[in-house]
């Protein structure tokens, strides 16, 4: 009779449902770690869709992920109407209601979800400068992404820019002095040009811009589940590199 009652106890807790983690995404896509924008790309959701599916499931929580505009992503986290957003920066406005990894009082960067650096692209043989600001000997534009938040930077900066759909199309461009530079986030620059070894480009330092991104939860979630949230941070830390390394090559020419 106890050995039944364990059985029963044991079929049980195989068949309960995992707990739910609700986290929110914007949704505008920021390849390659958010592909696709009020839904997600089915094949290629995103690199850090993808770290998130598999972490949640490490931690034993189920993932339900809802894509909102970002106004009202923030408003959400600050109600606790969601848990978590995917790939939020830091700012001290924000810390007022939601909860970032921290260490010694300061912000954790090694749990972070990832590092967004767009970078410049030239062809070795261009005369090409690149300050930080300005583009010296700028005679074509520079080509972009189409849809990428870089396009708004530049714009901002006042370099002037050439959309076209793929990494691989950007690469040919400038490989065949159709532009003058291509502005791309780093990951996918370089894994793109460790596939294409002879293609005479080089990358100009510094970045546009540098800035890591985080899974901050509310702090209503946070307090409540402790345990959770300190598994997701660092189970993020453990295979954010490794995943990046598996998976980029699949992210080279995916299109939203």
């Amino acid at each position: 009779m106890k050995l039944s009652a364990l059985l029963l106890l044991a079929c049980y807790a195989a068949a309960a449902p995992a707990e739910t983690l609700v986290m929110g995404i914007g949704d505008q896509a920021f390849p390659p770690y958010k592909l696709g924008d009020a839904t997600l790309n089915p094949r290629h959701p995103g690199l850090s869709v993808e770290l998130m599916q598999d972490v949640s499931r490490s931690c034993g929580l189920a993932l339900d992920i809802r894509l909102l505009p970002g106004a009202r992503l923030l408003k959400e986290l600050e109600s606790g109407d969601i848990d978590a957003v995917m790939m939020l920066s830091y700012s001290a406005e924000r810390a007022a209601y939601a909860v970032y990894p921290m260490k010694a009082g300061k912000l954790d960067e090694a749990r972070r979800l990832a590092t967004l650096s767009y970078v410049l692209y030239a062809r070795k043989d261009s005369e090409l400068g690149w300050d930080g600001r300005q583009l010296p000997n700028l005679r074509r534009s520079v080509g972009t992404n189409t849809g990428w938040s870089i396009n708004k930077d530049l714009q901002k900066m006042g370099i002037p820019a050439e959309t076209a759909n793929s990494v691989e199309q950007n690469f040919d461009k400038l490989a065949n002095r159709r532009i003058d530079a291509y502005a791309v986030h780093e990951s996918l620059g370089d894994a793109y040009l460790q596939h294409h070894p002879s293609l005479p480009i080089r990358k100009l330092e510094p970045p546009i811009s540098t800035k890591p991104y985080f899974l901050p939860f509310s702090r209503q979630y946070a307090a409540q589940h402790p345990r959770q949230a300190d598994c997701l941070w660092n189970a993020i830390a453990r295979s954010r590199d490794e995943q990046l390394r598996r998976r980029i090559a699949a992210y080279l020419d995916a299109k939203d």
